[in-house]
């Protein structure tokens, strides 16, 4: 789903942290025109701070009108994958925020093969790359200068980090991490929730809900923090 700069809409973003609602708003600007942003918080937190501000910025407790501000789109003012798993259920919940309210925001200078897909609310940053037939589910992000591989395939929520390496037929869990730099060779599957350690080196399967890291990557404790997600 592509949506143009002509296209008229109000974007809100949903949760909010400054690495967040700062790469978003810059993001989203460059690729739609849009300047001014409603960040509707989920929880009681001080609002970002950015000196000077680019843009118009105005912050929202939970109980934000939805409804009065159509037509809009939505995306996601946090980066963690786990986060944005609970807001987007949060927010679902709340206002009745679909998948289909999502704006995917995929950068010019990013490249996406003709028959590679991706869904509602994803993130493909500068530089990265989305090779042939690869799948991105709902909520993907795949950072600066990142690279998936041929005939991939990502789950909803998934994370991959500057400069990760994916090859071809790689498959990620529902939620995974895959951190900076890390290399996952050919037809390795990660479960879900998992996170893979900046700089490892994946060529073999990993399980669900672990931390693995390392040259060669190994399992090394449960990933807690989806315990009570």
């Amino acid at each position: 789903m592509m949506i143009s700069k002509e296209e008229k809409f109000k974007l809100i973003l949903l949760g909010h942290s400054e690495a967040g609602v700062g790469l978003m708003t810059d993001l989203v600007n460059e690729s739609f025109g849009i300047s001014q942003f409603d960040v509707v918080k989920n929880v009681d937190l001080p609002d970002c701070q950015f000196v000077p501000s680019l843009y118009d910025i105005h912050y929202f407790s939970r109980e934000y009108d939805f409804e009065a501000n159509k037509p809009f789109k939505v995306q996601f003012g946090v980066q963690q994958s786990h986060i944005r798993f609970i807001l987007f259920q949060h927010f679902n919940e709340l206002g009745g925020i679909s998948q289909e309210d999502y704006l995917p925001v995929r950068h010019r200078l990013s490249y996406v093969a003709p028959s590679a897909s991706y869904q509602g609310g994803v993130l493909i940053e500068p530089q990265a790359v989305v090779s042939s037939f690869s799948r991105l589910g709902f909520g993907v992000s795949v950072k600066r200068s990142a690279s998936v591989g041929h005939h991939a395939s990502l789950g909803d929520f998934v994370s991959i980090n500057p400069a990760a390496v994916l090859s071809g037929y790689v498959e990620v869990g529902e939620g995974s991490e895959i951190g900076s730099g890390a290399v996952i060779s050919n037809n390795v599957k990660i479960g879900k929730r998992s996170l893979i350690g900046a700089g490892s080196v994946v060529t073999k399967d990993i399980p669900d809900g672990v931390i693995a890291y390392g040259n060669p990557c190994k399992v090394v404790k449960e990933n807690s923090i989806w315990k009570d997600v």
